[in-house]
């Protein structure tokens, strides 16, 4: 996505509008060049393919779209990270410190000398010397991308650096089938971002994500899974999303952002099928544990007041089936809610793991005290672990058969 600097959007009456490109002539053309010149550098190293491309952003009207593109090539690319020269720079250092109680005539007899204890000529040395640093990195192989897809993808990741700075998300999905409905509510989980969420039969999906304005010190990481969603949620074919956001470099006010599917943004269809490494090994490490036990794909939960839960595991033991919610450093606000649902008698089969670094805060050690809590909630680290899990299900198995005792 775009970094802060490269943003381009308008503020009107309270909205801020992007920028977007159209597939004009002169789009089309830069971003020809850009293609063209960064495949052809493969063999090159980094640091030379970005002097030579500065010609060809000064081509563009307006730079800022230029280094956007050319950034997102460059992420597009693959580079071999040249050979670490810490030992050999040590050494140098090593030897022209101690050559300094000597001084040479001048600093070419300096470098020789030292470059000639170290068996090497003396050019060889001064570029070997930095010869690991990232604008050393050689290109492997070029980016895979036509013009036209580039300015879609520009678009996007433009879209992608505005949403960053949203405090608060609303997403209306209108043909949330089944199937897609299940696929977007997984890659929210998956991102960690925790959503009020309600639907209708007729396929309405109604989302309310609380963005990282109201986590400041998780603010960067929670606005950057915020953006990894759009691509999921661009994958509907009628969408609209409305985001407050603090307008970046200009003192951080507030302004109302509105995407939605006529923009043609991009969608990635291959995320909605992904898994987290660290779930794929999670689920490994509880069917070694708990081989008695059955680990299901999760299904979403409906709660008679229309809200949608949305589990992160699902696993069955001695017939009982047990829906696992978690609440990372940043889902405080949803966990009090969650209990009182609970403590209502709704969602019986729901168990709520809260991360110890969230439990801390002043805001929700409080809700810990809470009796339902004691019954049907547990405490991890990152991730819960198979121990903590089988602690969890035999205390809340215990408590259902003693309330139907």
């Amino acid at each position: 996505m775009l970094t802060k600097d490269l943003l381009r959007f308008q503020l009107r009456d309270g909205r801020i509008v992007p920028t977007l490109l159209k597939a004009t002539p002169s789009h089309l053309a830069l971003a020809s060049s850009l293609i063209a010149h960064w495949n052809d550098g493969v063999g090159k190293r980094l640091g030379e393919l970005e002097d030579a491309a500065v010609p060809l952003l000064h081509e563009s009207r307006a730079m800022v779209v230029a280094r956007g593109l050319q950034k997102l090539l460059v992420d597009r690319c693959r580079f071999v990270d040249a050979a670490s020269t810490e030992h050999l720079r040590r050494e140098a250092l090593l030897a022209s410190a101690a050559a300094l109680g000597a001084p040479a005539a001048d600093a070419d007899a300096h470098r020789a000398a030292i470059a000639e204890g170290l068996g090497l000529e003396s050019a060889a040395l001064a570029e070997r010397l930095y010869g690991d640093l990232p604008d050393q990195a050689v290109l492997e192989a070029g980016p895979d991308i036509t013009a036209e897809d580039l300015l879609a993808q520009y678009n996007l990741a433009l879209c992608q650096g505005l949403l960053t700075h949203a405090s608060e998300l609303r997403i209306t999905v209108h043909d949330a089938a089944t199937g897609l409905r299940r696929k977007l509510l997984k890659a929210l989980r998956w991102r960690r971002l925790l959503a009020r969420i309600a639907g209708d039969d007729g396929g309405t999906l109604d989302l309310v994500v609380s963005g990282p304005g109201s986590v400041l010190d998780q603010a960067t990481r929670y606005g950057l899974q915020l953006a990894l969603f759009l691509p999921a949620l661009a994958c509907a074919k009628r969408w609209s999303a409305a985001a407050t956001v603090r307008v970046p470099r200009v003192g951080g006010g507030g302004a109302v952002l509105t995407l939605d599917h006529t923009l043609g943004l991009p969608g990635d269809t291959a995320f909605l099928g992904h898994v987290p490494d660290e779930l794929r090994d999670l689920a490994r490490a509880i069917a070694a544990a708990c081989p008695e036990w059955t680990l299901d794909d999760a299904h979403l939960l409906p709660l008679p007041d229309g809200e949608i839960v949305v589990p992160d595991l699902q696993l069955r033991a001695d017939g009982v089936t047990w829906r696992i919610e978690l609440f990372h450093r940043w889902h405080g606000s949803a966990l009090a809610r969650r209990l009182t649902q609970l403590g209502r008698g709704q969602a019986p089969g729901l168990l709520l793991g809260v991360d110890r670094a969230l439990a801390k805060t002043t805001t929700v050690a409080p809700l810990l005290a809470d009796p339902v809590f004691a019954t049907r909630g547990f405490l991890f680290s990152d991730l819960p672990t198979p121990r903590g899990l089988r602690e969890m299900v035999a205390r809340a198995a215990g408590g259902a058969t003693a309330a139907s005792g």
